[in-house]
């Protein structure tokens, strides 16, 4: 009997009600977009600043859903967050980041790249980034970094390792919540060839929350995984 009168999280409750928040948060980004002007054209062709506005709605909907609509202790997840980036964080996240872009992404592609040339290539796993980029000519590449290398990994450590993991490992176990988190991290960017790099990289971020029971570390990865791979494009 729950004696602290405080209902039990539900697996598949609180998983429907991430998707109801997905979904929501996405129809957002598609009316912030529409209200630019530029709804109706090709993504590659779509200017960073309205690009930022309207991952700017989709994250605005995402933090607002996060600590009041999940069937569980939110708050205590996302709290972590107020203890902001220890130097500790900054000394292991940055070059786990950087190794994680530049030597776990190969290990992970190179294999793929040798069985399936025509499918996987640097150019092709790297096509996202890559027209992102073409959207920020010149001073514009400020923008593209806040909205890369800032806005994305924190939003994103929120909601997947803050949220979506810590409700699955108090609902599923440990494991279920590593590996579920990662699936669903890297399917929702919706690109079948980022998905294997993605899942692994997903699983150094759960990892590094579950070592470090906060949400500085992943951020801080995540924030040097990203900064790694503009990098890439920018200097190839």
């Amino acid at each position: 009997m729950n004696t602290s009168g405080r209902r039990r999280p539900n697996l598949f409750e609180g998983l429907f009600i991430w998707l109801g928040m997905y979904l929501c948060a996405n129809v957002a980004l598609m009316v912030a977009l529409a209200l630019t002007g530029r709804g109706d054209v090709d993504q590659t062709q779509i200017p960073i600043w309205a690009t930022a506005v309207a991952v700017s709605a989709m994250w605005s909907v995402l933090l607002f859903a996060v600590p009041r609509y999940l069937p569980y202790e939110e708050r205590s997840a996302t709290r972590s967050l107020s203890n902001w980036v220890s130097t500790r964080d900054i000394a292991i996240g940055v070059p786990l980041g950087f190794a994680s872009q530049y030597i776990l992404m190969n290990v992970v592609n190179w294999p793929l790249m040798k069985l399936f040339p025509d499918s996987f290539s640097f150019d092709d796993i790297s096509q996202r980034a890559t027209d992102l980029t073409n959207t920020a000519p010149g001073a514009w590449v400020v923008v593209l970094v806040l909205v890369v290398v800032v806005g994305a990994p924190i939003v994103e450590e929120i909601v997947y390792r803050g949220a979506v993991q810590t409700h699955l490992q108090r609902t599923a176990g440990t494991a279920v919540a590593l590996i579920g988190t990662s699936v669903i991290f890297a399917g929702i960017h919706m690109s079948l060839i980022e998905f294997p790099g993605l899942f692994a990289f997903a699983l150094v971020l759960g990892y590094s929350r579950l070592r470090s029971a906060t949400l500085g570390l992943p951020i801080v990865t995540h924030m040097a995984f990203n900064a790694a791979g503009l990098i890439l494009v920018l200097v190839k």
